[in-house]
């Protein structure tokens, strides 16, 4: 089984990551499992970790037990990233996200990783710039859905978007 620093290291979200600032994003890393329809986590609950998916598919919206039922955004999946709230103010969920199959993650947690991050200018350096990177390509799979909307494409047309990195 590989360790978590190798796992840290395959993972595309770190892409760029130098082998130093992998070890210590491992020190604030733990696996999590999530099995089929487990929520991991709410809307407005307090944030806590940014999930990298190894393997399965998450559902990310509003996923609501009333009489509209759920509002999907987006799923993500292996290679994908999930939740910056961790990292801004006022460090709440934006969005309820849960399991669609089984989910394997990396989850690294927000506060010791933060300290990390100012503490290293490095490794603020090029973790902040992954999340750049993951916070556009959510940004403009938004707005690719968007427009798919707006334009009123048949519902029969229009694709659910899989992207590395929704903004929740």
């Amino acid at each position: 089984m590989p360790s978590i620093e190798e796992r840290l290291a395959k993972h595309p979200f770190l892409k760029g990551v130098s082998g130093p600032n992998i070890l210590m994003l491992a020190e604030d890393t733990v696996p999590m499992v999530f099995q089929p329809g487990e929520t991991m986590f709410h809307q407005g609950q307090k944030a806590h970790y940014l999930f990298l998916v190894e393997k399965g598919t998450i559902e990310v919206g509003l996923l609501r037990k009333d009489k509209n039922g759920p509002v999907i955004i987006t799923h993500v999946g292996k290679g994908g990233s999930l939740g910056w709230s961790w990292a801004f103010a006022p460090f709440k969920w934006k969005f309820d996200a849960r399991a669609q199959t089984r989910v394997e993650t990396l989850a690294l947690d927000g506060k010791p990783v933060m300290a990390k991050l100012g503490r290293y200018p490095l490794l603020g350096y090029e973790f902040m710039r992954q999340m750049a990177l993951s916070l556009s390509q959510g940004l403009e799979a938004t707005r690719h859905q968007l427009v798919k909307i707006h334009h009123r494409v048949p519902e029969v047309e229009r694709e659910i978007l899989y992207f590395p990195s929704p903004i929740v």
